[in-house]
């Protein structure tokens, strides 16, 4: 029963992305034929689904003209892709503890909770401009940090909150120590809700990479490479990179939702 729901899901998530497709090449088609257009909106200048895949098969490889060599979307990628890793990396180090200590003790609490509620609340795109003033390097990487580590701080705060005071007390009751009682009881509840902050803080990374690199101009990645496709009127690669950036994020997410199924399925 269960296979059988998952079959008809995929072929109604297939039939779904087919169908949005063929109305955009629809919309596209009629709008350049002048039988139908939206008001205040340029539908003719929108490459259609053809164009927008050749463009994408044109521009994926490392292309050589000469001396100068052009990025393919392939390299744009993975160094965005290596951006999100890195800056993750970084948060995931920072935020678990700081998750824990402020979910288990109160004087930790006390002392970071204000600055967590404060800086939490300002958007990583309002922290490029200082970026790059500050930082001589790795600007990207550290919006990237900065979108990923509040989602996974405070998701672990809510699963170590929400653990059950009886294991607790019976670890206390078997004479466990306080490192015991957080790596023993407290992490292994609180994973979970850990990995979900991850999911959604690996989310607000990965737009917010795109950002950066559009305004903070990286030299390559896919950030840049939209902008730049946009500024030089190719906007059939333009539509390529955005989708690529849209399957990526799906991808991840998928991936999250995986790993978190089976940790749930671990910790119950």
């Amino acid at each position: 029963m269960k296979n059988e729901s998952g079959r008809r899901g995929l072929i109604i998530n297939i039939l779904s992305l087919f169908f949005f497709v063929l109305l955009w090449h629809a919309l596209v088609t009629l709008a350049r034929d002048n039988v139908f257009n939206i008001p205040f909106m340029r539908l003719r200048d929108i490459p259609t689904p053809p164009e927008t895949w050749y463009a994408f098969t044109r521009s994926l490889f490392m292309q050589s003209h000469g001396p100068v060599i052009t990025y393919g979307i392939a390299d744009h990628v993975k160094a965005s892709l290596m951006r999100v890793i890195q800056g993750g990396i970084i948060a995931f180090i920072i935020a678990i503890p700081v998750g824990i200590g402020i979910g288990y003790s109160k004087l930790i609490r006390d002392i970071l909770n204000p600055l967590v509620e404060i800086i939490r609340n300002m958007p990583p795109m309002a922290w490029i401009p200082l970026a790059i003033f500050i930082l001589v390097s790795g600007g990207s990487i550290f919006i990237v940090f900065i979108g990923m580590v509040f989602p996974i701080i405070l998701n672990t705060i809510h699963g170590v909150k929400s653990t059950d005071a009886r294991l607790i007390d019976a670890a206390k009751t078997l004479g466990a120590s306080g490192s015991d009682i957080v790596t023993k009881v407290i992490i292994p509840s609180a994973l979970p809700s850990i990995i979900a902050g991850l999911r959604i803080g690996l989310g607000v990374g990965w737009m917010a990479i795109v950002a950066a690199e559009m305004v903070i101009r990286s030299p390559v990645g896919l950030g840049y490479f939209i902008w730049n496709m946009g500024d030089l009127g190719r906007y059939a690669e333009m539509v390529a990179g955005m989708i690529v950036i849209g399957i990526i994020g799906y991808i991840m997410n998928i991936s999250i939702l995986l790993l978190q199924k089976r940790f749930i399925k671990w910790a119950g």
